[in-house]
């Protein structure tokens, strides 16, 4: 195997590891400021230590995770204040995506959007929060793959996995959830009539939705679209 080879081999697993601790995260498999035992990873992940290190390196540099010299590494907390800045940038950026949305989806992503829409709903009536999250997060996963903007895709998720470190409850009651679901609705409505202006305005309620730390944000001024070059 060349060195060219095995360097994008072990780039490829510390990535996927990387996803699957994030992921363990989002969870509240792990909480905020809680100690990340290596060994631990090892076993849970069934991985070797240097992918484990490499793979906490990562989300060291996205800022899932911290690194504290000396220490380890534990999830991030992340504070009131940086919450909201989290959020505030969050809506500039998802809304930024809507543009290209609305350009590159077609009828048949618009169906598998409903089908995953109608898991939801059913998720909100009998699943687990652990479905509901998985279920919400493929949701938008997926509709934002069409935004026609890696680097905007790879920003949006890195700043949804940073608010993980946050103590804040997303979805607080039942009203809430209640209100996400009838969202998703109205943003395939949004889609199929492609008016990209109405999707953002959705994407910025639909991110103020389950966070109830004080008066909702004035709407931003609309960005121009982001695309990718060509």
């Amino acid at each position: 195997m060349t060195s060219e080879r095995k360097r994008k081999n072990t780039s490829t697993r510390r990535a996927v590891l990387a996803n699957e601790i994030a992921q363990a995260i989002r969870l509240r498999a792990f909480r905020p400021g809680e100690w990340l035992r290596q060994i631990d990873l090892e076993e849970r992940f069934q991985a070797t230590r240097f992918d484990v290190r490499s793979a906490l390196d990562e989300l060291a540099v996205r800022k899932t995770i911290e690194h504290v010299p000396n220490r380890g590494y534990r999830v991030a907390e992340v504070d009131r204040k940086t919450y909201e800045e989290i959020l505030a940038t969050r809506i500039i950026l998802e809304r930024a995506a809507a543009d290209g949305i609305v350009a590159h989806i077609d009828d048949d992503a618009i169906a598998r959007l409903e089908a995953l829409a109608a898991r939801f709903s059913q998720a909100v009536l009998t699943g687990s929060r652990t479905e509901q999250s998985e279920i919400n997060r493929a949701f938008h996963q997926f509709m934002y793959s069409f935004c026609g903007n890696a680097v905007l895709e790879e920003m949006i998720w890195g700043l949804r996995d940073r608010g993980r470190g946050s103590q804040i409850t997303v979805w607080s009651s039942h009203e809430l959830l209640l209100k996400s679901d009838r969202e998703h609705y109205e943003m395939m409505a949004a889609l199929k009539a492609r008016d990209g202006q109405r999707l953002a305005a959705l994407i910025a309620t639909h991110i103020i939705k389950g966070a109830p730390i004080g008066p909702t944000p004035i709407e931003p001024a609309r960005p121009a679209a982001v695309t990718s070059p060509g």
